[in-house]
């Protein structure tokens, strides 16, 4: 007689046989460490985690980029890969992101079902983020409370957009994706629009998209500005109007059209 499939938590599902083993005395389970991490936690319902969002609080989604790009996004949201989030929000660490100046950081973590980001969280609480939360029920909860949703799989280490832009990037295949359509670039005009879209929409000064690219010929002259241009001419009239000069700063790669002036 086969024994019978079980829905795991945020996995493939599992048999009676593959449970049939219990801990050594003395040893949790995973049910009782997840237990243990959610006693840490102040959870949050979808609701309560969007009022947070929208005061500020910094809102990280875990899950991997196929399940993002079935499930949808939530905008606003940081991307960041499981596997490198204590790096990225360690105040303490070298490869911090600017959000994460202290330990005061409100980030509230999510996955698709509520399981991972609570593991995810009490191990944010054991490097002195004693603020960090999770979302009960995930991302599937926070679909299911009507709350804002948008379609894609944003680049980690981005944001979400309030909408989809228009250009993005395939690294695999180190192209440019303009509308949905491929456009070839060369190494170095993908790293200045890997450098562009991280910004979110802020201003990237030219020295910092310079030093980024480290050391390459022609670095030291206005090189940055020539490929900003090339990349330009690629992405084609509509998506162009989003990839803006900064008189004396830099560049801007916006989500959308700047809004008229009507002075």
């Amino acid at each position: 007689m086969q024994s019978p499939a079980h829905t795991w938590p945020d996995g493939p599902a599992v048999t009676d046989a593959d449970t049939a083993h219990r801990a050594p005395l003395g040893h949790p389970s995973i049910d009782d460490l997840l237990a243990r991490a959610r006693t840490r936690l102040d959870r949050l319902v979808p609701e309560d985690a969007a009022r947070e969002l929208a005061d500020g609080a910094l809102l990280v989604d875990i899950r991997a980029d196929l399940v993002r790009r079935a499930e949808g996004e939530i905008p606003g949201s940081l991307v960041i890969d499981r596997n490198v989030l204590e790096w990225r929000l360690d105040p303490c660490s070298a490869w911090r992101i600017e959000e994460a100046g202290d330990h005061s950081l409100r980030a509230v973590i999510m996955c698709s079902q509520g399981y991972m980001s609570s593991m995810a969280a009490a191990s944010l609480h054991d490097l002195g983020l004693l603020r960090a939360t999770d979302i009960v029920g995930g991302y599937e909860a926070w679909r299911a409370a009507g709350l804002p949703v948008v379609p894609g799989a944003t680049m980690p280490g981005s944001y979400v957009a309030t909408a989809p832009s228009p250009i993005s990037l395939d690294p695999g295949g180190q192209r440019m994706l303009v509308d949905g359509a491929p456009v070839a670039l060369t190494p170095l005009e993908f790293r200045l629009l890997t450098a562009l879209l991280r910004g979110n929409g802020r201003v990237i000064p030219r020295e910092d998209l310079r030093a980024g690219l480290g050391e390459w010929a022609g670095s030291r002259s206005r090189s940055v500005d020539l490929h900003i241009h090339r990349i330009r001419r690629k992405l084609g009239p509509r998506a162009a109007a989003l990839l803006t000069t900064e008189r004396g700063v830099g560049f801007r790669l916006r989500a959308a059209p700047a809004p008229a002036d009507c002075r």
